[in-house]
């Protein structure tokens, strides 16, 4: 290798070839006694020795390989040097070492034609690079790969998988001693210290790494190897560098510049926004610098200048954080610097760079001139820019508040104006919310034309960092697209890019598929269709994080672009994708385990599990009541009815595929059944259905076989036990939930009763609804036995539930006409799809209902024991069932609980909402709803702040689909799933909502499933589906087996005994509470205003302490649960001996001072100097 002609090739590997010597490749024994030595292969003008030269005829000879005629071009274009050598006898297989000439060393007179690439990749991909075939030893095993730099840095056999390696990326462990800048050695240790000016929790140790390793990508990233290239040793053991796809071959390493950024993905429930905040304080005085090439400046003065000025503007020039110095002269020694602080902040004494696209090489025409764009002045800043989703706006304002003091916050959402550009600068956050963000690029739209040119201030000014929250959104659709968020991004300078999410991609969850035994107990077929389908969903995931990367973070190599010199495109998919993803795919995992390593921080579970609260999961397994199994029975009915009358063919089968649109709401309506059935076909519907069916059984016009025959029967003959069943047709009639009341005032409740049945001192048959008039209506008569006596003999109370039920029964009417003019008659049997067609919760009603509960005062019971006496005739009267298993299982649950935990309950239907929160009303438990349809984003900020700190209210309802938005609810530990959730990533999400950090208390989950419902084979299904099928299957249509056992409905056993109709019989169809609940006690029946009660999203409680959060917008100060730091706070520096130094320790005797609101004009609001003081301070360069 000493050779001159030879030194600048790396010695890659070798081509094994045919037998030497034998029929193969006959060459003369005397030409092979010169081949015991290796010789090189000669083009002309090849400044070889003759002595290592191939003969000419062994040369021709192996040039006629097929096995190496795809590499002849390179050879002939010097891309390529051969040697041969090392055959001792006959018959012993050849092999022709390789050197590769790298594309950095004498590249200047070689050909670079594309094909040459190609060939090169195909090349290294054949190369045998065992060190004893390169020896020459022929019986060798076969090395198909360079032998790595760094056996780490490829992935082992079971961490190759997507998911694996996004759980094995390493938790972050910020290494100091690899900071050669102080500033920032001192900033991070103070992160993991949490020894932050400002910040008034303290962190956990883990938060404090994650916060300290997102400053180092951001101050201190340095260089990196380009991922594209697999580092190696040769067989000298010397480096070099190969992408196999791009053919590209280096002898020195390519390096990029460290991203500035990255994904925070910590688990749900961490901190992720108090980490975010730690960063921000840490470096909020550090100006941003101009970006390479560019150069800070000042901009031009129309007059000279003072000294003050000059001295001013150098300092903003060279990014100097001054503002820590003066801090610490006030805090210390009581000096004031108004002037100098006010020159500091003039706009004339602010740096700026001019911006110009230096990357982009201009294309060359004779027609035409290039555009001249003039360039943009961009402001140096230390403003942080946070865009958030709009329900996540209040809440990132309560956050702050909470954990940090002597921030200046913008705060801007709907169509709140941007300030200047040099009101922007005063600020050190500047929040948006997304809609508002969006906004900016709707206002340039122009149709079909041209982008308008409109002004905006946000592109005059390089922002320190933009964090994103949620911001995994960013990486959907395809390659080419880009929402509005990024599009305007894309014209902003922004130095540091960060995406908060805790799933980057919708695959990013869980374990890695299943374990092994699982795999191994399933089929073939069954394992290779969720193989397949785990490279499908893989493939998505790794879309949508190479959008995110190349996009949004701008990460090198995979944000480059044609137009930009000296670089090439590096396309994501083409290197990390399988072939089986993509036909062009390449399976580096390497490069994308370097990538991911290089992007995401995040501690792995086993590192932060042990300070989540423990969850107690269960599944509640309830026998549904007499109502309960009739209401599913009479799904499965309608499905037999329409499935053999219809012969399973044509557009009148449930199961068509042009009847989708019914089937989903016919699956739809089956899943409420398990909650709310009774409301489903009325009277009439059965009886047509049932008609229909006797007729075509008698008539038997179609054959139909002996199994559908009998299914068919069994159908009609419960058929006729429904069509009977009077408590089925007054929840039907009245559209409600039934419910039971014993001891009724005044021993009648007839005419309070849905069914208008003589009680005779039985049981009554009412609703929540009617129960609630009722309490309004006897409220006055609570404590005054005498009102109530002749409230009841005066036949008022009679006449008033009259009046309450024919309300009812209108209302009922009115919504129902409606609905039945929708319902389709064009399925086979006359079967019908089913509608619960009550008045929907529609904007503002769920609101109204969630508030409507009376405020009791603390030394107030609702109870019947109570220091005020109840009247006799109302004491007793308690509600005993309801007709839902789940809803009667609710009851008995919060009334146990609510005492002593907060509550969520999570619904997938507004209707569910309805019904719960009625009884809960009735029970005057404090509740709320959270709910996607009538609320707007403040009412919904609104509902979360009272109900964290608003200890009266006990309850919320929550719809399952706004569970997965970053809402903090800790203050809840006890969850109900009113049905299983088919997806376990939205399920985590929305216990994610109660298992924070900050819960001090066990976190209970009960999942409740109704037997023989559709409910238990969700619940099977998905203990069994692969992460990919989950990501997969949006519905229970889209799985084969909840869909067969949708198709092959059966009607399940009714119970006997509750069969026949009598006294006691409706009570019997009804499932009972274990703790029946008194209707009567004080406060019950009062209303107040919808308000009352409601915290602010912008305030609560007071805390500890004060909080000088300035908010640009005018939020007031909140506060919240905080874990308070009372250690003394760390100062920035230390003067002493009239110097300033860095403290190493936190000084007690010390307080930060914050130096005033932000203002317009770039003005201070600072105190007095004091009298005949003075003092020197040096700026450090």
């Amino acid at each position: 290798m000493e050779d001159p002609w030879i030194s600048k090739y790396i010695p890659a590997g070798c081509l094994r070839t045919l037998p030497v010597g034998g029929n193969s490749l006959p060459l003369d024994p005397l030409v092979l006694s010169e081949l015991q030595v290796w010789k090189f292969f000669t083009r002309v003008h090849d400044d070889i020795p003759i002595s290592a030269c191939l003969p000419p005829e062994v040369q021709q000879t192996f040039l006629r390989l097929p096995k190496l005629q795809p590499f002849i071009s390179l050879w002939q274009n010097r891309w390529i040097q051969m040697s041969l050598g090392r055959i001792p006898v006959v018959n012993y297989f050849g092999c022709i070492r390789i050197y590769i000439l790298p594309h950095d060393i004498d590249r200047r007179s070689i050909n670079t034609r594309h094909e040459l690439m190609k060939s090169i990749s195909h090349l290294i991909s054949v190369l045998d690079y065992s060190p004893a075939c390169w020896d020459g030893e022929n019986n060798s095993d076969y090395q198909y790969d360079p032998t790595p730099l760094n056996i780490n840095d490829l992935p082992k056999e079971k961490d190759t998988s997507l998911l694996a390696m996004f759980n094995n990326v390493p938790s972050p462990d910020p290494r100091l001693e690899t900071i050669s800048d102080p500033d920032i050695r001192d900033a991070m240790q103070c992160l993991l210290d949490s020894q932050i000016q400002g910040l008034t929790t303290k962190l956990y140790p883990y938060q404090g790494r994650s916060a300290a390793l997102m400053l180092q990508r951001e101050l201190g990233s340095g260089r990196i190897v380009d991922p594209r290239f697999r580092s190696t040793l040769d067989p000298d053991g010397k480096p070099w560098y190969y992408d196999n796809v791009s053919g590209l071959v280096l002898r020195q390493p390519r390096y990029y510049d460290g991203a500035c950024g990255g994904i925070l993905a910590e688990e749900m429930g961490t901190g992720k926004t108090l980490i975010c905040l730690a960063l921000i304080l840490s470096t909020k005085h550090e100006p941003t610098k101009a970006p390479d090439p560019f150069v800070a400046e000042i901009p031009p003065r129309m007059k000279v200048p003072s000294l003050l000025d000059i001295a001013a503007a150098t300092v903003n020039k060279h990014s100097i954080p001054w503002k820590p110095y003066f801090e610490a002269c006030t805090a210390q020694m009581g000096y004031e610097y108004k002037n100098c602080i006010r020159a500091l902040m003039q706009p004339e004494n602010r740096a700026l760079y001019k911006l110009r696209n230096t990357l982009v090489e201009p294309r060359r025409s004779n027609r035409t001139t290039p555009r001249f764009v003039p360039p943009r002045e961009v402001y140096l800043s230390s403003v942080t820019l946070i865009i958030v989703p709009n329900n996540l706006v209040k809440q990132w304002e309560s956050e702050i508040r909470k954990h940090t003091t002597g921030l200046h916050v913008l705060v801007l959402v709907e169509k709140q104006e941007i300030p200047s550009t040099t009101a922007l600068l005063a600020y050190d956050i500047v929040l948006f919310s997304e809609g508002r963000f969006e906004m900016i690029q709707r206002e340039r739209s122009n149709g079909e034309g041209p982008a308008l040119d409109i002004y905006c201030p946000l592109e005059y000014i390089r922002f320190k960092r933009c964090i994103i929250d949620e911001g995994h959104k960013l990486g959907n659709r395809g390659r080419g697209w880009k929402n509005d968020v990024m599009r305007v991004l894309d014209r902003l300078e922004i130095a540091a890019r960060w995406v908060v999410t805790g799933t980057p991609s919708r695959g990013l969850y869980g374990i890695d598929q299943m374990s092994s035994e699982t795999t191994e107990s399933l089929s073939d077929e069954t394992s290779l269709n969720r193989s397949l389908s785990a490279l499908r969903q893989e493939r998505e995931d790794l879309q949508r994080i190479g959008n995110l990367t190349a996009k949004y973070l701008k990460v090198r190599p995979w944000a480059n672009t044609k137009d930009e010199a000296g670089d090439i495109v590096a396309d994501w998919n083409v290197y990390v994708m399988h072939p089986k993803q993509l036909s062009k795919g390449h399976n580096r995992k390497d490069c994308l385990k370097t990538t991911l390593n290089s992007l995401i921080i995040r501690h792995r579970l086993a590192d932060v599990s042990v300070l989540l609260p423990p969850v107690n999961e269960k599944i509640v397994l309830l026998d549904g009541s007499f109502q309960d199994k009739l209401s599913l029975n009479l799904f499965s009915m309608m499905i037999i009815f329409n499935s053999v009358q219809s012969q399973r063919t044509d557009m009148d089968y449930f199961f068509h595929e042009r009847q989708r649109k019914s089937l989903v709401q016919l699956v739809r309506n089956l899943r409420q059944a398990s909650f709310l059935g009774g409301v489903f076909f009325s009277t009439e519907d059965i009886a047509k259905s049932l008609t229909t069916a006797e007729e075509f059984l008698e008539e038997k016009k179609v054959p139909m076989s002996a199994e559908d025959e009998d299914l068919l029967k069994q159908a009609i003959a419960f058929g006729k036990l429904a069509v009977k069943n009077r408590l089925k047709d007054v929840s039907n009639r009245f559209h409600a939930m039934p419910l039971y009341v014993e001891n009724f005032p005044g021993g009648n409740g007839k005419s309070w009763s849905l069914d208008d049945q003589e009680a005779n001192d039985g049981p009554v048959c009412t609703d929540s609804g009617m129960i609630h008039s009722l309490q309004k209506f006897l409220n006055p008569c609570i404590d005054a036995p005498t009102s109530l006596q002749l409230m009841i003999e005066s036949g008022r109370l009679d006449l008033q539930g009259e009046a309450e039920r024919s309300q009812l029964l209108a209302a009922a009417e009115a919504s129902g006409a409606t609905t039945q003019a929708t319902q389709t008659s064009a399925l086979a049997g006359n079967t019908l799809l089913g509608d619960d067609h009550h008045l929907k919760p529609k904007s503002g009603t769920l609101a109204k209902s969630t508030t409507t509960a009376v405020v009791i005062e603390e030394d107030q019971d609702a109870g019947p024991v109570s220091n005020v006496e109840i009247a006799e005739p109302l004491a007793k009267t308690r509600i005993i069932s309801t007709v839902s298993a789940k809803l009667s299982y609710l009851i008995d649950s919060i009334v146990k609980y609510q005492d002593e935990e907060q509550i969520i309950v999570f619904y997938d239907n507004d209707n569910i909402a309805y019904y719960l929160a009625g009884v809960l009303e009735v029970l005057q438990i404090q509740h709320l709803i959270y709910s996607s349809r009538g609320l707007n984003a403040d009412r919904r900020a609104q509902y979360v702040a009272t109900f964290t700190h608003n200890p009266k209210f006990r309850v919320l309802l929550m719809d399952i689909s706004q569970a997965a938005f970053g809402l903090d609810m800790r203050s809840a530990s006890r969850i109900y799933f009113i049905s299983p959730v088919l997806n376990p990533q939205v399920e985590a999400q929305a216990i994610g909502r109660a298992r924070r950090i900050s819960q001090r208390k066990p976190v209970s989950v009960e999942t409740l499933v109704l037997r023989d419902s559709i409910e238990e084979v969700i619940l099977d299904r998905r203990r069994h589906m692969s992460q990919a099928e989950h990501s997969r299957v949006k519905s229970v249509l889209d799985d084969c087996r909840m869909y067969e056992w949708i198709l092959n409905a059966r009607i399940i056993p009714m119970p006997d005994d509750a069969e026949e109709e009598g006294e006691g019989s409706g009570v019997a169809q009804t499932a009972l509470l274990k703790e029946p609940q008194f209707v009567f006690g004080r406060g019950f029946g009062r209303e107040l205003h919808p308000d009352e009660g409601l915290v602010r999203a912008d305030a609560s409680s007071p805390q500890k302490g004060k909080s000088s959060v300035d908010f640009g917008a005018g939020v007031g100060v909140g506060t919240g649960a905080v874990q308070e730091d009372t250690r003394p706070p760390r100062v920035p520096f230390k003067i002493a001996s009239n110097k300033l130094k860095r403290p190493h320790s936190p000084s007690p005797a010390s307080t930060p001072v914050v130096l005033g609101n932000p203002l317009p004009d770039g003005e201070a609001e600072v105190t007095e100097r004091p009298a005949k003081r003075s003092a020197r301070v040096a700026f450090a360069a």
